[in-house]
């Protein structure tokens, strides 16, 4: 693995710094695709591990969600349940 330099997530930033040619990223196979400031930039052909990490959804306690917020979380959980392992 590379060394760790420069940790930030403006896509922006890790444009520019890929462009000098001294610093490697990870991006979305999409974002290639999208029109960019520096075209010449190119993907490397690296199969990365597939990791799932855990993700969670925080609410305040004693606190009313809203009916948008409510439904947003139903939605999330109608997606994600079919990845979870096991169920």
């Amino acid at each position: 693995m590379a060394r760790l330099t420069v940790s930030t997530v403006s896509v922006n930033l890790r444009n520019e710094l890929l462009a000098t040619g001294r610093f490697l990223t990870v991006f979305p196979g999409f974002s290639l695709r999208l029109p960019r400031r520096h075209p010449s930039l190119r993907a490397l052909p690296v199969d990365l591990p597939d990791k799932r990490i855990a993700i969670a959804i925080v609410t305040l306690k004693n606190r009313t969600l809203s009916p948008i917020v409510e439904r947003f979380i139903d939605k999330v959980r109608d997606i994600t349940r079919p990845l979870v392992k096991g169920k």
